[in-house]
């Protein structure tokens, strides 16, 4: 009984297994048959949105800029060469102004250096009268010796006062000469024109061979030494024959910029050893010609000593150049133009960095096109573009952040 029974169960199985599949491909025919068909829709792709201006080639002097400190041309310790105190101090040195060449700027006090060349002068007089004395005796005694009347020995007597008073008195002179130079040295004179950078001794002071009593610096020669690139200092047409290449020293004083013109004065023979730059220096012209960018009270300010300056140095003028933001410059040595509302890529040789703005040198540029300055995830030229505004750059040098 239980074989029929386990049959029956088998075929229950096959039967409903059919009839699921069965079902379920009656199921798929019929939503296949009453499916709502979807009409395919074009889908609109956006198109970049990309900030552009125009190029405009650039036709002056490439900037090579550096930074630097305010420094004179000489700067010198006033000391003295002997001991002594201090009588009298040039007006100068209190008020930290100016002198000239060959002013007494320090007195010490003369009196033992006067008191000396008057002993000196008391010698030499004293033993020039035994010499005369001596001189007189001996050519007395050579009448007298020729006539036997006294010795040799005598006349060799006289010989030998007659050179050792003679010795005495070059020894006098060479003291005479040393009591001069201390009496000169009592009075501290400017080695050249300049000004008070700063006072270390007082009236009244003793000081010794060698100690600091002033400082002084040429104020009509002042420079500033900053430190260039191998690459930038190349760019300076003349830089290594001497040539006077033109520059402009700026500062801030008070909130305001203030200018001076100068030119390169020298080029140091070695690299830094530490940074591998090669420092230049610039001398200012005129401090009487400083501009400044807005009004001062005081007028424009003289050149400060330890003020800290920005130099820009006239580079060459390189034909066929152009001034771009260095966010322009993409990798691989391209700009991206904007062509006709498609992106064009052209190549660009680097020329020389100026902060945000890089000079570069471009092949052939398609009519009309305009540089485009904002980025762009995916860069594929032909690529289509929208322009979202065009902004003119000029030839004149972009002012760089100070």
């Amino acid at each position: 009984m239980s074989r029929p029974f386990s049959l029956l169960k088998d075929l229950f199985w096959v039967v409903f297994s059919v009839a699921l599949v069965g079902g379920g491909v009656l199921g798929f025919q019929y939503l296949g048959a009453n499916r709502d068909v979807v009409a395919p829709q074009p889908v609109e792709r956006p198109v970049a949105l990309v900030a552009t201006e125009v190029l405009t080639p650039y036709d002056g002097a490439l900037p090579i800029r550096g930074d630097g400190f305010i420094t004179p041309f000489r700067q010198v310790a006033l000391s003295s060469q002997t001991q002594g105190r201090i009588v009298t101090l040039h007006p100068a040195i209190d008020a930290r102004g100016t002198f000239a060449e060959g002013d007494i700027l320090v007195r010490l006090d003369e009196r033992a250096a006067q008191a000396a060349l008057a002993q000196t002068d008391a010698n030499i007089a004293s033993t020039q009268a035994r010499l005369d004395l001596v001189v007189s005796q001996l050519a007395r005694g050579e009448t007298l010796r020729e006539r036997g009347i006294i010795s040799q020995e005598a006349l060799d007597s006289l010989l030998s006062q007659q050179s050792e008073l003679t010795a005495t008195l070059d020894s006098l002179r060479a003291a005479r000469e040393t009591a001069l130079v201390t009496l000169d040295n009592a009075r501290i004179a400017a080695p050249f024109a300049g000004r008070v950078l700063r006072k270390t001794a007082e009236i009244g002071a003793v000081v010794s061979p060698g100690q600091e009593i002033a400082v002084l610096y040429s104020d009509g020669a002042l420079e500033v030494t900053v430190p260039l690139r191998q690459a930038d200092a190349a760019l300076i047409p003349g830089l290594f024959e001497g040539a006077a290449v033109p520059a402009e020293v700026h500062a801030r004083f008070a909130g305001q910029d203030v200018t001076w013109a100068a030119e390169v004065a020298r080029v140091d023979a070695a690299l830094d050893s530490r940074t591998r730059s090669l420092n230049v220096t610039v001398r200012l012209k005129a401090q009487t010609g400083a501009t400044a960018a807005g009004a001062l009270p005081s007028g424009a300010p003289p050149a400060l000593i330890n003020a800290f300056a920005n130099v820009t140095i006239s580079g060459a003028e390189v034909p066929g150049a152009y001034a771009i933001p260095s966010t322009a410059l993409r990798d691989g040595g391209a700009i991206w133009l904007y062509d006709a509302g498609a992106l064009a890529v052209v190549p660009a040789a680097l020329i020389h960095v100026d902060g945000e703005q890089s000079f570069v040198r471009l092949g052939a540029l398609p009519a009309g096109a305009e540089l485009i300055t904002s980025p762009l995830d995916t860069a594929v030229a032909g690529m289509a573009l929208r322009r979202a505004a065009v902004t003119e750059r000029t030839a004149a040098l972009t002012e760089q952040p100070r």
